[in-house]
C-alpha cells in the first residue's frame, strides 16, 4: 500500500520481524491476535477476547474514559502487550471514493484535503484521514479510497492507550483491516465483504484491495438468538446452541427454528442488496459495477444454511471467507483456533498483518 490508514499520525517502526498485536475494539469486546514471522511464514502467538463492560464504548466512541483506561490497564497487566494496532467500528468513519485528475504523487494528499468537506459533514480540520490508491496510470486519472475519522475519536483512543503504556502503531477502520486480511492489491477484483457480528452487520465494497464504500446496519446474530428464545420458549444458552447447530435447515422438524431466523436474515439480505444496488447505480456503465464475489466473515457468518440462502436470493457468488489466507496459505499450518472461531477474528488478523505488508 502507498500508505497505511492513519499511519502518518502513528508512524510504524520497520521492525518487520517484531510481533504485532491486532486489537479489534468494539462496544462489547476487544479481540486480540498476535502474529510473528517464522521463516517465510508466520507463527500464531496469543489470541483471545476481552469483554468490554456496557457503557464504556458506544459506536466506537469512548463514553467513560476512566473506566476504559482501567480496562486497558487490566488488559496490559494480564497480557503484557506493547506494540499494538487497533481498529474501531465504522460507525463514525467516512469512506469515500474519488477520481482525481492526473497529478504528482506528492500532490494527492493536498488535493483530497481541499475536497474533503464536500463529502463529509465535518470541517476538514476536525477529521483524521488517509488514502490509498485504487487505480492510477502515469498520465491518466487517479482513483483513491479515503478513510476518515473524527479527530476527537482518534485522539481519545491515542491518549488512553498511551497512558496505559501501549505503543500504538496504527488506528484504522474495521474495513481496512478486513481488506488487508482477505484481499490483495494484485488481485484486480470487486469484492463485497460482509462482517456479520452479534449486534451489527458491516458491509464493505473493496476494489483492488482498497475499501471504497462502507455501510453498517444495527442488526446481527443477537436478534436471531432473541427471536429463538421468544419463539421456542428457551433460555439464551439453549437458543445459541440451536442457532449454531440447526441454523436455517429446511427440514420439517426445523420449521419453527427457520421461521424464527428468517426475518433477521432477510433484513441482512436486504441491506446487502441495497448496498449492491446503490453502488451499481452510482457507477452505471462502468465495468466495476460487477461484483466478482461476496465474502462473509464474522461470528454469525457460519450459521448453517446462510451461504446457500444468500447465494440464491442475491444471485451472486458467495462464500465464507478464509481469515488465514495470508497467514497460513494453502493449509500449510492448521492453527489451534478452529475455522468457525477464526471467522470472529478477521479484523484482528488484518491488524496483526500490519508490519508484514508493504
Amino acid at each position: 500500500m502507498m500508505q497505511e490508514a492513519l499511519l502518518k499520525f502513528f508512524p510504524v517502526p520497520k521492525f518487520l520481524t517484531q510481533p504485532v498485536v491486532g486489537l479489534d475494539v468494539s462496544d462489547n469486546s476487544i479481540k486480540f491476535m498476535e502474529l510473528s514471522r517464522r521463516g517465510q511464514g508466520f507463527r500464531l502467538g496469543r489470541w483471545g477476547e476481552w469483554p468490554v463492560p456496557t457503557g464504556l464504548i458506544d459506536g466506537g466512541e469512548i463514553k467513560n474514559p476512566d473506566g476504559f483506561k482501567e480496562l486497558l490497564n487490566q488488559f496490559k497487566a494480564k497480557h503484557g502487550f506493547d506494540q499494538v494496532a487497533i481498529s474501531l467500528p465504522d460507525d463514525h468513519a467516512y469512506t469515500i471514493n474519488l477520481t482525481l485528475p492526473s497529478m504528482k504523487p506528492e500532490e494527492i494528499l493536498g488535493s483530497i484535503e481541499l475536497q474533503l468537506e464536500e463529502y463529509i459533514p465535518l470541517p476538514a480540520a476536525s477529521v483524521v484521514f488517509d488514502f490509498d490508491l485504487v487505480e492510477a496510470t502515469p498520465t491518466g486519472p487517479i482513483e483513491v479510497g479515503i478513510s476518515a475519522l473524527p479527530r476527537t475519536v482518534v485522539e481519545g483512543h491515542e491518549q488512553l492507550f498511551a497512558v496505559a503504556g501501549f505503543d500504538l502503531l496504527s488506528l484504522e477502520t474495521q474495513g481496512e483491516a478486513l481488506a488487508r486480511a482477505l484481499t490483495s492489491r494484485q488481485e484486480k477484483k470487486n469484492l463485497l465483504i460482509a462482517d456479520l457480528g452479534g449486534n451489527h452487520t458491516a458491509i464493505f465494497w473493496v476494489k483492488n484491495g482498497v475499501v471504497i464504500h462502507a455501510s453498517a446496519s444495527p442488526i446481527g446474530g443477537e436478534a436471531i438468538t432473541q427471536n429463538l428464545q421468544k419463539t421456542l420458549g428457551v433460555d439464551r444458552a439453549a437458543a445459541e446452541k440451536i442457532k449454531i447447530n440447526q441454523g436455517m435447515s429446511r427440514a420439517d422438524e426445523n420449521k419453527n427454528v427457520f421461521e424464527a431466523i428468517i426475518p433477521v436474515v432477510s433484513a441482512i439480505r436486504e441491506e446487502m442488496s441495497r448496498r449492491i444496488s446503490f453502488w451499481v447505480e452510482k457507477k452505471e456503465g462502468e465495468e466495476e459495477t460487477l461484483v466478482d464475489k461476496i465474502l462473509l466473515i464474522g461470528g454469525q457468518s457460519s450459521l448453517p444454511g446462510l451461504v446457500e440462502y444468500l447465494s440464491v436470493n442475491l444471485e451472486r457468488p458467495i462464500e465464507l471467507a478464509n481469515p488465514w489466507i495470508k497467514v497460513f496459505p494453502a493449509g500449510t499450518v492448521v492453527p489451534d483456533l478452529s475455522y468457525n472461531e477464526s471467522l470472529r477474528y478477521g479484523t484482528a488478523i488484518g491488524l496483526a498483518l500490519l508490519n508484514f505488508e508493504q
